[in-house]
């Protein structure tokens, strides 16, 4: 019976250990998305750092040029989707290999494009105080395309009734989700 009950309690422990993962990954999505500062820190550890191409450093630092280049084209929302997420926690430390498709706007000359990325992020993952975080980050691209081109779908925008997503508080989605960190 007190075998049966430690292998519940287990695998209970590593299903939330997974969960609470696979949340920090869809928060960081949502902070870069809504160029959310706080939120976007939030995912990192202690000392946790980022290769982000051209980028290698402080975790807190990409957030801010995160947040700073996402003001650059602030009208327009790019969006990120997790997708294939592959943990492998091992007590207090984990590993990831988590599959991306992420829409940038980006601002070339003054007209705002849209380029599309699809890649991998893996992570290095350290709990702290009950808390998951990343340790460290490695963004691998698998595709680019510099530009989507086309006017915007009228049926879906919105002048026909859509709600429109904006960056920072402003989004409608921060009446339902206010920034909790």
């Amino acid at each position: 019976m007190d075998a049966d009950l430690t292998a519940i309690r287990a695998e209970l422990q590593r299903l939330r250990d997974h969960e609470d993962i696979r949340q920090l990954l869809y928060r960081y999505a949502r902070g870069v998305d809504r160029a959310d500062l706080d939120l976007l820190r939030s995912v990192y550890a202690e000392g946790g750092t980022d290769h982000h191409g051209p980028f290698d450093g402080s975790g807190h630092d990409f957030a801010q040029v995160v947040y700073d280049k996402a003001t650059e084209a602030w009208d327009t929302v790019g969006n990120h989707h997790i997708t294939n997420v592959f943990i492998d926690v091992q007590g207090d430390e984990a590993k990831a290999e988590v599959y991306f498709l992420a829409l940038h706007p980006h601002n070339n000359n003054g007209t705002v494009q849209i380029a599309i990325m699809s890649g991998r992020y893996v992570d290095q993952l350290v709990r702290t105080n009950g808390q998951w975080g990343i340790k460290r980050r490695r963004v691998i691209t698998d595709l680019s395309r510099n530009h989507l081109e086309g006017p915007e779908w009228e049926n879906v925008s919105p002048s026909n009734g859509y709600l429109a997503g904006q960056r920072g508080a402003a989004d409608p989605s921060y009446e339902v989700f206010p920034t909790k960190v």
